[in-house]
């Protein structure tokens, strides 16, 4: 989860004119996203890791998160600063998201598909990792999220 000093730092709460009211945290998760959505995309197809690779891809991010959050996408995001990693499973729980009743067992290490979004030398390094500690990739797009 972010934490809210680091959204402040980012969204440049500091700088406003005299008398302007402080931003909400609504307005300042807003402008987080919309920074995101100006960078690049990468998506990758189903995903399995080696045994703690995507930990090293988080880690190698900058993202801190040791659990996935149910996002409003369709999977696990993992938030850290200028870069976004969305997974259909959470590689380090097990566990899949899912919006039907259907259960499956837990699968460690297994990402299904990978979506990542920000900062274009976020996005760049992302990817490198990933393709560094996957150890089955099925396909990818370069360019867009296009499997989650």
């Amino acid at each position: 989860m972010k934490k809210l000093k680091d959204l402040l730092k980012e969204s440049f709460v500091w700088e406003r004119k005299f008398g302007e009211s402080l931003p909400t945290l609504k307005q300042i998760e807003e402008k987080y996203r919309e920074k995101l959505n100006e960078g690049k995309k990468h998506g990758f197809d189903l995903t399995d890791f080696k045994p703690n690779g995507f930990q090293k891809v988080l880690k190698g991010v900058g993202i801190r998160q040791s659990k996935g959050e149910e996002g409003r996408s369709s999977g696990w995001e993992w938030k850290g600063p200028g870069i976004l990693i969305v997974t259909g499973n959470d590689p380090i729980t097990g566990e899949y998201k899912s919006n039907s009743n259907i259960k499956r067992k837990a699968e460690k290490d297994y990402a299904s598909y990978i979506g990542v979004e920000g900062d274009s030398k976020k996005v760049d390094l992302a990817v490198e990792l990933i393709k560094k500690w996957a150890s089955y990739i099925k396909n990818e797009d370069p360019n867009r999220r296009s499997y989650i």
